[in-house]
């Protein structure tokens, strides 16, 4: 399924001339109960990198993004979840959403808020991977290693603020949620035994740099 939808990606982003590049990071906070139960590390970080464009006349912005995410590998825990991840960022500008802004949004008259608040919807698919140690017994303590991976889907919604640093630089503090699809994990249970993953949620913090090419230089080749 990933590779049917890199191709969709790769025609979309000729777009360029509405279009930016950027790179998001953020911490992310693991709200499952199933994933405490069982000693997993739920918390970590998440770093995605993103071509962004929108459409003409209306404020609704396209962040196409591929990133890497992995909760913290901690002594504490008996593993963790890594993902690569592929979403389609779509934020809506609702205080200036029949805006003429010929982006970015730092270009134009108008307040802060007005022009930089969106709200964002980010449907996506993830190829993740648990990795944990099983324990065979008390009387055989060294763990086994246990790996396993599968596709979820993913949705998540957010809310941010574009700041400009410059015509080309903007810096946008975002707050998100996401929630991914069940899944049977092999290995889910101390035992190495299959578990159901069913409330797999987490809550983000971060920032996405964008940087949009000049288009004065982009005339010259």
């Amino acid at each position: 399924m990933i590779k049917r939808l890199i191709p969709l990606i790769l025609i979309l982003c000729p777009i360029g001339i509405y279009g930016q590049f950027g790179l998001q990071v953020k911490y992310f906070f693991g709200q499952s109960e199933t994933l405490d139960s069982v000693n997993l590390s739920q918390d970590g970080f998440q770093a995605s990198i993103e071509y962004s464009f929108r459409l003409k006349q209306k404020r609704i912005e396209f962040h196409p993004g591929l990133g890497y995410r992995t909760a913290f590998q901690l002594e504490t825990y008996d593993g963790y979840f890594s993902a690569l991840d592929l979403d389609l960022n779509i934020a809506i500008y609702p205080f200036d959403f029949a805006g003429d802004c010929d982006c970015p949004t730092w270009s134009k008259e108008g307040t802060l808020i007005k022009k930089g608040f969106f709200l964002e919807v980010s449907p996506g698919i993830s190829y993740q991977t648990i990795h944990r140690d099983k324990f065979i017994s008390l009387a055989d303590p060294l763990p086994e290693p246990i790996k396993s991976s599968d596709f979820v889907l993913k949705i998540g919604a957010a809310v941010g603020l574009d700041i400009g640093i410059s015509e080309q630089f903007t810096l946008t503090p975002m707050f998100s949620v996401t929630m991914l699809s069940d899944n049977e994990w092999s290995g889910l249970h101390r035992s190495g035994s299959t578990g159901n993953l069913d409330d797999y949620t987490y809550l983000g913090a971060g920032l996405r740099f964008a940087y949009k090419p000049d288009p004065k230089r982009r005339r010259r080749f």
